[in-house]
């Protein structure tokens, strides 16, 4: 399947956090193409902003990430191409990307029906 255009037309803010003992989260590849990132030395630990395009494929949401603000920072960063986070990270970890606005409270509440804000 081909990522849904439609989807991805303006830019989302996620936050990236991952429940249990892991401290962030790697980089994942494009999901149409299976192509891998060529650098993970930055992946985003958990409290880390991530911008970019939402995108569906296959039925799975996931966001293409052209920014982030690493967690502990406050200036947005360009990451290179090819880095992808899908929503959803299932029995690793539960849901991956979280509303700003709403992280802390969904982490603790344990829900997983929060989104990004539209950007």
């Amino acid at each position: 399947n081909e990522a849904d255009p439609s989807v991805g037309g303006a830019r989302d803010v996620c936050v990236c956090r991952v429940r249990g003992k892991r401290s962030g989260i790697n980089w994942r590849g494009d999901p149409v193409t299976g192509k891998r990132p060529t650098d993970g030395s930055d992946w985003p630990r958990n409290g880390a902003l991530l911008k970019g395009y939402v995108h569906e494929v296959s039925g799975k949401r996931y966001l293409e990430v052209k920014e982030m603000i690493p967690a502990g920072k406050a200036d947005w960063k360009p990451v290179s191409e090819g880095k992808w986070m899908p929503f959803d990270g299932g029995s690793n970890g539960g849901k991956w990307l979280h509303d700003p606005k709403n992280a802390a409270a969904t982490i603790t509440a344990k829900m997983d029906a929060d989104v990004c804000r539209r950007f």
